[in-house]
């Protein structure tokens, strides 16, 4: 029994490795600016066509998850592609809108909209009725970055 005991643990043999969890090796990889854009993009056309489909048209669904979008970019940015979050939450609502007015006007019409109403104007309309969402959305990207700019500037010192 003990040649048995013996063997098993013999020098020969490697120790065990130790494999990081599948999340913890994910947030080893942040995402590039071109990423940053491509994720914010995919998930804000997602969410609104999601709800466009459900309901006929935007409203606080597309505004809670176009704010948890815009703080995860900010989140999973690398430290050199921090730019990115902080200029596309404004540029994905407008392209959002202007899409959603192309394709389906009648989901951003609101209640005093001249019927009539050109494409430009639509996309204001909708912008403006989305303001709350722009603005926590980019506030929100805009503080998580400068809190991940202080604490590099105090991890670097």
């Amino acid at each position: 029994m003990q040649q048995w005991a013996r063997l098993s643990r013999g020098p020969g043999r490697r120790p065990p490795r130790h494999r990081k969890a599948w999340t913890a090796r994910a947030a080893q990889h942040d995402l590039s600016a071109r990423g940053v854009v491509v994720v914010a993009v995919v998930a804000a056309f997602a969410t609104a066509w999601l709800e466009i489909l459900t309901t006929g048209r935007l409203g606080w669904f597309f505004d809670v998850m176009f704010v948890l979008v815009s703080a995860t970019n900010a989140l999973a940015a690398s430290r050199q592609a921090l730019y990115a979050p902080m200029v596309a939450p404004p540029l994905v609502l407008v392209s959002v809108m202007a899409v959603a007015a192309i394709a389906r006007s009648s989901a951003l019409d609101e209640p005093g909209t001249p019927p009539d109403a050109s494409l430009v104007q639509l996309v204001v309309i909708a912008v403006v009725q989305h303001a709350v969402a722009l603005v926590a959305g980019l506030g929100a990207a805009l503080g998580i970055v400068g809190w991940r700019r202080a604490s590099l500037g105090r991890a670097l010192s």
